[in-house]
């Protein structure tokens, strides 16, 4: 796997939009939107490289939006900065949210554009015989680790139990090596992402990551902000663009050069 170069991503994104629109298409009278994601780093979806933000978020956005001469700029603040300033104007758009009742009720929640497998990892070490892990159940008896701000209800565990005061997967990984946590929750591809972008990899040194027993995926949105006048316009371009390009194979296609 590796990651494309700027250059190529963006060309293959400008490639994508003569065919997006084929829907209707919807004037959107903002000629600027400012977007936001994990500050952490969710590569390949979100990154930062070179001093810039890429991935396969950027280039959707771009995609959809590419034709309507509406110009995205993302940053990546910490994703719990990025939540609360989306939730009050400051951003309008949250990238690669998952789904909770919550955020369907503070956000306009777009269409899915991607899925995740939702994972727990274990430290062998701590676990030498692994994990008797048959149900979500069996995960909600055990220390349950997770990120500061996130949100795992898409894991399908319960997401009260899990302790969220990690501010990065370093440090999940190393209260987990610790035993301070029994296991944390994580989806797979991200941290082959990290791996993939940055050559950091959380799954050294005896960590093992398995899947959640009868998750088939945990669906990813874009989180738009009620406080944008044209907030109903964004969310109905975005849901055209995303079913558009997903039907045509175009999702797809932009992930492949990040990921071969």
């Amino acid at each position: 796997m590796k990651i494309a170069t700027l250059s190529a991503t963006a060309i293959a994104a400008t490639a994508l939009t003569g065919s997006l629109l084929s829907g209707p298409a919807l004037a959107l009278e903002t000629s600027s939107l400012k977007a936001c994601g994990d500050g952490a780093g969710w590569p390949p979806y979100t990154f930062e490289k070179g001093g810039q933000v890429q991935g396969y978020d950027v280039d959707v956005l771009n995609a959809v939006f590419g034709e309507e001469g509406v110009d995205v700029s993302v940053e990546m603040p910490p994703w719990k900065r990025c939540v609360l300033q989306t939730n009050a104007g400051n951003y309008d758009i949250a990238l690669s949210a998952s789904y909770s009742e919550e955020r369907d009720k503070n956000y306009l929640l777009t269409d899915y554009y991607y899925t995740l497998q939702p994972s727990y990892i274990y430290s062998t070490s701590q676990h030498p015989n692994g994990l008797n892990i048959n149900s979500v159940d069996d995960l909600n008896g055990l220390r349950m680790c997770g990120l500061l701000g996130y949100n795992y209800t898409g894991f399908g565990v319960d997401d009260s139990k899990v302790r969220k005061s990690a501010k990065s997967f370093e440090q999940l990984v190393q209260k987990t090596e610790a035993g301070r946590c029994d296991v944390f929750l994580a989806r797979y591809e991200i941290l082959a992402g990290f791996k993939v972008s940055q050559g950091t990899d959380y799954l050294a040194g005896g960590m093992k990551a398995e899947p959640i027993p009868g998750n088939s995926g945990d669906k990813f949105h874009m989180m738009i902000s009620r406080e944008h006048p044209e907030a109903m316009e964004i969310k109905a371009t975005l849901d055209a663009g995303f079913e558009s390009m997903r039907n045509a194979g175009e999702l797809q296609s932009i992930l492949d050069t990040y990921i071969k």
